[in-house]
């Protein structure tokens, strides 16, 4: 049997291996790092740490993803092809398991991951709120656009995290929930006239693009954030660190949009990163992973988008 799931994420590594030249050199230690954190949690009888958030990460990719309707009706074996692409990315850190007295989890990983490709959910709504423009500028169609399509799920988690903000973890998982959501905004570039309106050259345009966005992020999350804290105030300092790190998360996707734009694109294999690096930041020690992304990647953004804005 052929795998060309496989061949296709394979492609993409090596082609983002290339985009952040030098810095791929520092991929293969934090990858190692992170299996060795996996080893300890296993070890440490905090399967739940690592299981959890892995299993919720190919569950976000098996929902956001757009080419389950091409997987299902041109590829051989397609719950296979998506179980073995899930069970690829994930390997490397729950088969540490194997090696502690928790090794149960590594089967009940496998059957998990098994039975992602059977969940049909799609990440979609009917579009409503038609005003939205007289609230968010025209400009950040993103947020227009990806509020619509999501609006009754990001109204439901929001009155949660609002409901549990005297739960200590809950309402941070659901924010962080949020922000994978928003990320995925960013998955389709406009038009060339679209992006060529504001008449700014290309690193003014990515700076009000960047401070427009985020600016939302920290409105919208603050009010809860604040009151989580109060509630607990024991978790001070992780929630000082909650929404930087969210509004890291949220300029990388926007600068690695830009670095790879192309007009009327629509930047699928994006989602996979993208969700990754969210649910690598998960883990406190990858929390300035975000922070050098964004900065590798508006040198990138800014030169992919000259080529654009300065003809």
């Amino acid at each position: 049997m052929r795998f060309p799931l496989l061949y296709i994420r394979l492609r993409q590594l090596q082609r983002e291996f290339q985009t952040i030249g030098i810095y791929a050199v520092l991929v293969l230690p934090a990858a190692f790092y992170f299996m060795w954190i996996s080893y300890r949690q296993f070890a440490n009888k905090h399967p739940y740490y690592i299981v959890i958030p892995l299993t919720f990460l190919c569950a976000m990719l098996q929902i956001n993803r757009k080419d389950k309707q091409f997987i299902f009706s041109h590829l051989e074996n397609p719950h296979w092809q998506l179980f073995t692409e899930y069970t690829a990315l994930t390997l490397p850190f729950f088969s540490a398991a194997v090696f502690t007295k928790s090794w149960l989890y590594f089967p009940l990983e496998i059957v998990a991951l098994f039975c992602l490709p059977f969940l049909h959910l799609e990440a979609r709504s009917k579009a409503v709120l038609k005003n939205m423009s007289r609230v968010i500028p025209a400009a950040h169609f993103e947020w227009i656009a990806g509020v619509r399509k999501n609006i009754a799920l990001i109204t439901a988690l929001y009155i949660l995290a609002a409901a549990f903000c005297w739960f200590r973890i809950l309402p941070l998982f659901l924010l962080w929930f949020l922000t994978t959501m928003i990320l995925s905004f960013y998955s389709e570039c406009e038009s060339l006239q679209i992006l060529r309106e504001t008449g700014q050259p290309a690193g003014k345009f990515l700076l009000l693009k960047l401070y427009g966005h985020c600016k939302y992020i920290v409105l919208f999350f603050t009010p809860l954030i604040v009151v989580n804290t109060l509630c607990n105030p024991e978790f001070l300092l992780i929630n000082l660190l909650f929404i930087p790190v969210q509004v890291a998360l949220l300029c990388f996707a926007i600068l690695l949009k830009y670095s790879l734009y192309a007009p009327n694109k629509l930047e699928t294999g994006n989602s996979v990163l993208l969700t990754s690096i969210a649910v690598l930041v998960s883990l406190p020690y990858f929390l300035p992973i975000p922070v050098i992304l964004a900065f590798i990647y508006f040198y990138k953004a800014k030169k992919n988008l000259n080529y654009y804005l300065n003809d």
